[in-house]
């Protein structure tokens, strides 16, 4: 059976959404190897670079989402979004998105990532290993993200639903991203829009000592971020 071509997928999409799909392919391939391979997958509806996957071009009905391998490159713009261990995304909806020099630096550094062998990764990102275990939680709220990115931010909001860990911010990009410490643990903090009233928060809480310790910041992290909805919605 032949295999999908590019035209082949863009052909179902808008003008609009096929030319800023191509003009993505454009970019990712002058960032890629020479000899790297790009494949479609028709089930997915993505248009795949790298050997397994490196970087992926998404098209959508309204604009395309351009998915990246490594799930913990820094983003220092916060562009990525998605909670996933393995890959995030970011969203394009125009061709100065696509210009955006954060843009092509995170791709890069996607393509500079994939290059060095998987025991290294966490040794080239920080100069050390990722030691320890991680609790990942999350939660869906009716608020706009800047009202729940200010729940985060706000010392006084924050202490009220947080609980008896008290969390210290260490740095933030307003309504997407932020960093933080929970005791001696640090915390990455993703925010994400789902419409005007509605938007979505993301916790990595890294370098845990056990797995049993883990599961317990995960259940708190629950209640927490349960206490978080109710200050909101109530």
């Amino acid at each position: 059976m032949a295999e999908t071509s590019r035209d082949e997928l863009l052909a179902n999409y808008s003008p609009a959404v096929r030319a800023l799909a191509e003009e993505a392919c454009d970019l990712i391939r002058s960032l890629m190897p020479a000899d790297a391979p790009e494949k479609v997958h028709p089930g997915w509806k993505n248009i795949i670079f790298g050997h397994g996957m490196v970087l992926a071009v998404g098209p959508l009905k309204d604009r395309i989402n351009i998915m990246l391998a490594g799930a913990g490159l820094p983003d220092p713009s916060g562009l990525m979004e998605g909670s996933g261990k393995a890959g995030r995304h970011i969203k394009i909806r125009s061709s100065e998105a696509l210009r955006n020099p954060a843009l092509a630096d995170l791709l890069r550094a996607a393509v500079a990532d994939s290059a060095v062998p998987a025991p290294q990764r966490a040794a080239t990102r920080a100069g050390e290993p990722v030691s320890g275990h991680r609790a990942y939680a999350s939660k869906t709220v009716n608020a706009p993200v800047d009202r729940l990115f200010a729940a985060w931010t706000d010392d006084g909001e924050r202490a009220g639903w947080a609980g008896d860990h008290p969390i210290t911010i260490r740095g933030t990009t307003p309504g997407k991203s932020l960093r933080a410490r929970w005791e001696a643990m640090p915390l990455d903090v993703r925010f994400e829009a789902k419409g005007e009233a509605k938007s979505a928060v993301t916790i990595d809480h890294r370098e845990i000592g056990t797995a049993e310790e883990a599961a317990r910041i995960k259940g708190l992290w629950k209640e927490a971020l349960d206490r978080l909805k109710a200050s909101l919605e109530g």
